[in-house]
């Protein structure tokens, strides 16, 4: 299974929220979850939370290479394993390495193929997505692809195009809208098109709360962020769930997660 992040402009914490929803799938879906990083503007993983970049990327693509039809995926060969059965790839730091290793789009959709038909659920850091460009085998073959996004205006605006450019490709679309926006979840429904929207409180302790986590810190899964994590991850995974056929827990609805607004 898929699971793609990504944003429209800012940095709205689509690395964070893509460790914090890995690291809280719930325990109903529990199987091991890859966070992959495929971003054109170079990856944040390895020098942010000290992991390097190898084993990551470069690994992976070797793996694909070697891996056939019925054989398992040797995971060891290219991520870092992490508390709560994650499993991360970083990927090079600069846009120029990023764009050389993501150059092929025969390397790419490999990996996208290799991934949907792996056991694991696979949570792909698109970073700030231009068009789709290189994500797109990613989200053509994802169970659900979510948009991160501000609470401010400028950033709002900007859902809807993207939304419609990734169902194009065939995604069930969900949006994050991080902050409090100034309306009511049935107008963002209706502005967005979709009726997958969560509401999460904006945090300056974000990135350090999803380092924590990573690091299995107690004080940290205590907090509002990783409250809002659990939440968001449970109704993420029962709706990709459903998109990729499987069972669905029904006491999941959106208004348990987000409330009226």
């Amino acid at each position: 299974m898929i699971v793609t992040f990504s944003s429209v402009r800012g940095s709205p914490g689509v690395t964070s929220w893509a460790l914090l929803t890995a690291a809280a799938w719930p325990q109903a879906f529990r199987v091991e979850r890859v966070v992959l990083e495929v971003d054109l503007d170079g990856g944040v993983l390895g020098a942010r939370y000290g992991l390097g970049v190898e084993p990551g990327v470069a690994g992976l693509l070797a793996a694909v290479r070697r891996h056939s039809s019925g054989a398992d995926l040797d995971i060891t060969a290219f991520a870092r394993h992490m508390p709560d059965d994650v499993w991360v790839v970083p990927e090079p730091e600069s846009a120029e390495q990023c764009a050389i290793v993501w150059s092929s789009a025969a390397t790419v959709d490999g990996v996208a193929a290799v991934a949907a038909a792996d056991e694991r659920v696979w949570i792909i850091d698109a970073g700030r997505l231009r068009g789709v460009g290189v994500a797109a085998p990613f989200v053509t073959r994802a169970a659900l692809s979510v948009v991160l996004c501000r609470d401010a205006q400028e950033d709002l605006v900007q859902v809807p195009s993207r939304i419609a450019a990734l169902q194009l490709l065939g995604a069930s679309v969900g949006v994050m809208v991080v902050g409090k926006p100034a309306y009511q979840r049935d107008e963002l429904v209706h502005f967005f098109g979709t009726g997958l929207v969560w509401q999460v409180e904006a945090s300056k302790d974000l990135v350090t709360v999803a380092g924590a986590v990573l690091e299995n810190n107690r004080r940290a899964r205590r907090t509002l962020v990783w409250r809002s994590a659990l939440e968001v991850a449970a109704a993420m995974a029962d709706r990709a769930a459903a998109a990729a056929g499987g069972p669905v827990d029904d006491d999941l609805t959106m208004e348990s997660v987000i409330g009226d607004g």
